[in-house]
Protein backbone atom coordinates (compact mmCIF):
# COMPACT_ATOMS: atom_id res chain seq x y z
CA UNK A 1 0.00 0.00 0.00
CA UNK A 2 0.88 3.62 -0.91
CA UNK A 3 2.17 5.92 2.33
CA UNK A 4 0.66 8.90 1.50
CA UNK A 5 2.31 12.35 2.84
CA UNK A 6 0.94 16.11 3.67
CA UNK A 7 3.07 18.37 2.45
CA UNK A 8 3.19 22.41 2.43
CA UNK A 9 2.19 23.47 -0.89
CA UNK A 10 4.48 26.14 -1.60
CA UNK A 11 7.61 24.15 -1.32
CA UNK A 12 6.20 21.29 -3.77
CA UNK A 13 6.97 22.60 -7.65
CA UNK A 14 5.77 20.13 -10.33
CA UNK A 15 6.30 19.61 -14.17
CA UNK A 16 7.72 22.86 -15.83
CA UNK A 17 7.51 24.72 -12.65
CA UNK A 18 10.05 23.04 -10.96
CA UNK A 19 12.84 23.45 -14.29
CA UNK A 20 11.88 26.73 -14.76
CA UNK A 21 12.58 27.48 -10.62
CA UNK A 22 15.58 25.90 -10.58
CA UNK A 23 16.71 28.73 -13.99
CA UNK A 24 15.37 30.66 -12.20
CA UNK A 25 17.39 30.26 -8.65
CA UNK A 26 20.47 31.89 -10.09
CA UNK A 27 18.80 35.07 -11.09
CA UNK A 28 17.20 35.07 -7.94
CA UNK A 29 20.49 34.85 -6.04
CA UNK A 30 22.28 37.68 -8.16
CA UNK A 31 19.39 40.24 -7.85
CA UNK A 32 19.03 39.60 -4.05
CA UNK A 33 23.28 39.78 -3.38
CA UNK A 34 23.98 42.90 -5.37
CA UNK A 35 22.84 46.50 -6.29
CA UNK A 36 23.77 45.65 -9.65
CA UNK A 37 25.33 43.32 -12.41
CA UNK A 38 25.75 42.07 -15.79
CA UNK A 39 24.76 38.54 -17.16
CA UNK A 40 26.88 37.43 -19.89
CA UNK A 41 25.15 35.28 -22.67
CA UNK A 42 26.85 32.09 -23.95
CA UNK A 43 26.05 30.29 -27.29
CA UNK A 44 22.29 28.90 -27.32
CA UNK A 45 20.85 31.35 -24.48
CA UNK A 46 17.89 33.41 -26.27
CA UNK A 47 18.38 36.96 -25.05
CA UNK A 48 14.41 37.24 -24.58
CA UNK A 49 14.37 34.89 -22.31
CA UNK A 50 17.40 35.75 -20.23
CA UNK A 51 15.70 39.11 -19.68
CA UNK A 52 12.26 37.85 -19.01
CA UNK A 53 14.31 35.38 -16.12
CA UNK A 54 15.46 38.55 -14.80
CA UNK A 55 12.59 40.47 -14.38
CA UNK A 56 10.85 37.24 -13.22
CA UNK A 57 13.41 37.06 -10.66
CA UNK A 58 13.54 40.45 -9.07
CA UNK A 59 9.78 40.61 -9.25
CA UNK A 60 9.59 36.79 -7.27
CA UNK A 61 11.89 38.59 -4.86
CA UNK A 62 10.03 42.19 -4.43
CA UNK A 63 12.74 44.41 -6.25
CA UNK A 64 12.68 46.99 -8.95
CA UNK A 65 14.89 46.30 -11.57
CA UNK A 66 15.92 48.14 -14.99
CA UNK A 67 18.04 46.59 -17.54
CA UNK A 68 19.59 47.37 -21.38
CA UNK A 69 22.16 45.26 -23.83
CA UNK A 70 25.24 46.98 -23.53
CA UNK A 71 24.82 46.70 -27.33
CA UNK A 72 23.01 45.46 -30.52
CA UNK A 73 24.51 41.64 -30.48
CA UNK A 74 22.46 41.52 -27.15
CA UNK A 75 25.53 39.12 -26.02
CA UNK A 76 25.45 41.40 -22.38
CA UNK A 77 22.66 42.59 -20.11
CA UNK A 78 23.25 45.05 -17.75
CA UNK A 79 21.03 45.50 -14.29
CA UNK A 80 20.47 47.87 -11.51
CA UNK A 81 17.75 48.01 -8.78
CA UNK A 82 15.75 50.88 -9.22
CA UNK A 83 15.72 54.10 -6.04
CA UNK A 84 12.47 52.37 -5.05
CA UNK A 85 14.04 49.15 -4.01
CA UNK A 86 16.71 50.09 -2.23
Amino acid sequence: MPKFSKLDPRQVQIGRGRAAFDTRKKYLDAVKNSQAGSVDLESGDRPTTVKRLLHEAAKEADIKVRSSWTDNSQKTLIWKRTASSR
